[in-house]
């Protein structure tokens, strides 16, 4: 997980409100940890299921073998965490019976797996339960289409910080509330974005709507409540150059070919963008004086804005 993951997924573990917390795919237990730490009641049961068993790439990517012991080594101290080995949601389907008011997915990554899951779990969701997982990222196509799917046919706003998503049926305003405390910086900050003609608004340090769908964005405005601008030099494949105040007008997108910011002490900006074959993936941070360039058979889909 990103630092920005974690930071986020603790944020949002002191949102829940009822119910007990329950974790997917703990790993060696930096999630549980962050789980923990943003735990408020820590009378609040915590539940944690993996199988532990080695994986090549585990030891290749960390030097060390997956195992109960290193989890348990990692995890020490954790109040009232209760540990279930093995496959989810076999090893608990005959005995679950906890509502869930925190859920979070960092397990099988595809489908079947995933939705076996969530299919499981979701009865035992609190009316108010947070929802969330980690790898909202165009290497795990499955994670990105069921998420969408879930929060597009029952009307809910995504959250995505790094690559940590968010959703709830609940009042949004405490996911909200996660992504201010983990970006105060840019408190009261919204960008609106248009796709095929459908505007979105979202909270600018979260994903705008679009990330790692195959849907080029036509147009993005910034809404900042300090009269903060970004400035925006465009180059389109005409050869036409025009230049925008981002935070007083919109950014029309067609056909663009670079874009050079002029960006304020202290922020950075970020795009998904999309091939010709519809795959996508993300920038690095663009800061004041940085470009970005665009082959002919490139589209942007989604941004956010960050504090740097």
């Amino acid at each position: 997980m990103t630092l920005a993951g974690l930071q986020f997924l603790q944020a949002l573990a002191a949102e829940r409100k009822s119910g007990c917390f329950l974790e997917v795919g703990p790993l060696f237990g930096s999630s549980t940890n962050a789980i923990d730490a943003g735990r408020v009641d820590e009378s609040a049961p915590m539940h944690t299921i993996d199988t532990f068993e080695p994986a090549p790439w585990v030891r290749e990517r960390l030097g060390i073998d997956l195992s109960r012991e290193a989890f348990e080594k990692y995890t020490t101290g954790i109040q009232n965490l209760t540990i279930h080995q093995g496959f989810a949601p076999d090893v608990v389907k005959d005995t679950w019976s906890d509502k869930i008011g925190f859920y979070f997915d960092d397990a099988t990554h595809g489908d079947p797996g995933w939705t076996n899951n969530y299919d499981f779990f979701s009865p035992f969701f609190t009316d108010d339960a947070i929802v969330c997982g980690d790898d909202f990222a165009g290497g795990w196509p499955d994670i990105v289409r069921n998420v969408y799917k879930i929060t597009e046919e029952r009307g809910l706003k995504l959250f995505v910080i790094g690559r940590v998503w968010a959703f709830t049926a609940d009042d949004d305003s405490r996911i909200v509330n996660a992504v201010n405390k983990s970006f105060p910086e840019l408190e009261g900050y919204e960008v609106e974005v248009i796709h095929e003609d459908r505007v979105r608004r979202n909270i600018a340090a979260s994903w705008s709507w679009g990330l790692h769908k195959p849907i080029g964005m036509t147009e993005v405005r910034l809404h900042a409540p300090d009269g903060i601008e970004i400035g925006v030099a465009q180059t389109r494949r005409d050869g036409t150059a025009t230049g925008v105040a981002l935070g007083k007008e919109p950014l029309r997108l067609e056909n663009t070919e670079m874009l050079s910011f002029a960006m304020p002490q202290g922020l950075a900006v970020q795009f998904c963008i999309m091939n010709s074959e519809g795959k996508t993936f993300n920038t690095k941070d663009i800061r004041n004086g940085g470009q970005l360039k665009l082959n002919p058979r490139q589209t942007i889909t989604a941004i956010r804005v960050l504090p740097r």
